[in-house]
């Protein structure tokens, strides 16, 4: 049986669990499942009973970590802690979207080959984004447009610090040693770990080493060491699943409007990240899915 693992940082108060539990109620998972409740962060158990109160009616386990580390520290802790064949993780901000959405990503899981299932993947590339903010050769090959509108929308995604652009240069060329060797150039095809599903076990073993920040959390989801270099050296490969069931394979995400492409009319897990893409303006749309897609972006 497949656990659903669902962050709640006591940091982001009761709205963000509120919402995800409405649509929990709302959209039914299609597939026999137990909900964990993997709490971050709690000063105790009384600090938590006002969360665990609220889902009461759904039988819910609850397991503790500290607020030690980043979502990706946690769901390792849990895998640890668990029994089930499978852990489907979403994060803190995730909203189910629509019906049959665990059924959908368990037979994605189920097809020969298949190492992890994502409701959103990216082509994103950290390294030849660092290359294009010092104006050096890089894989998007002049398809990321304005830089001018590039810092307002990482921001907006949370991705990018509130600072000024010689400022942003500066750290650029600072990480770019560490963005050259620790990350694949554009195109970088990756299930971003905001809701993913995989088999328990084969996440203990492709989780190892430290998760220090920002930065190797984002080495392990779409770095050259991380989690896509690993599933490639097993044989395995991540797929993406849409709102209607749709397996859809690395090479073909930019044609599904998923993840920041056109009206992301096929999005079956929201989360911050899509939340601002569906509310920024054009500009901002269109940097975010540049960067995700490069020349085959269609902003929305």
């Amino acid at each position: 049986m497949t656990a659903v693992v669902h962050l709640v940082r006591a940091a982001n108060g009761l709205a963000p669990f509120e919402r995800f539990l409405d649509s929990y109620a709302t959209h039914d998972a299609g597939a026999e499942h137990e909900l964990v409740l993997l709490l971050k962060g709690f000063a105790g158990c009384a600090a938590a009973d006002p969360y665990v109160r609220r889902a009461a009616d759904l039988h819910a386990e609850a397991l503790h970590v500290s607020d030690d580390g980043l979502d990706l520290t946690a769901y390792r802790t849990a895998a640890g802690a668990l029994q089930h064949r499978r852990l489907c993780f979403l994060n803190s901000f995730s909203a189910i979207l629509a019906s049959g959405w665990l059924q959908h990503m368990e037979r994605a899981a189920d097809a020969p080959g298949v190492g992890v299932v994502g409701a959103t993947g990216s082509w994103g590339s950290h390294r030849s984004f660092a290359l294009h903010l010092l104006r050096l050769p890089n894989g998007y090959r002049g398809t990321l447009g304005d830089r001018a509108a590039a810092g307002p929308a990482f921001q907006a995604v949370g991705t990018a610090p509130s600072i000024g652009r010689l400022e942003r240069l500066a750290r650029a060329a600072i990480d770019l040693p560490r963005e050259i060797a620790g990350h694949p150039g554009f195109p970088a095809p990756h299930v971003r770990t905001n809701a993913f599903l995989i088999e328990r076990e084969l996440l203990l073993e492709l989780a190892t080493g430290r998760l220090r920040g920002k930065a190797s959390a984002y080495r392990f989801e779409a770095g050259t060491r991380g989690l896509p270099g690993r599933l490639e050296a097993r044989g395995l490969r991540p797929v993406v699943v849409g709102r209607t069931g749709t397996a859809v394979e690395a090479h073909e995400w930019p044609e599904a409007d998923i993840f920041w492409q056109g009206q992301q009319g096929e999005l079956l897990v929201a989360d911050n990240q899509t939340r601002a893409y569906e509310n920024g303006s054009r500009a901002e749309r269109e940097a975010l899915s540049r960067y995700a897609w490069g020349a085959r972006a269609r902003p929305g």
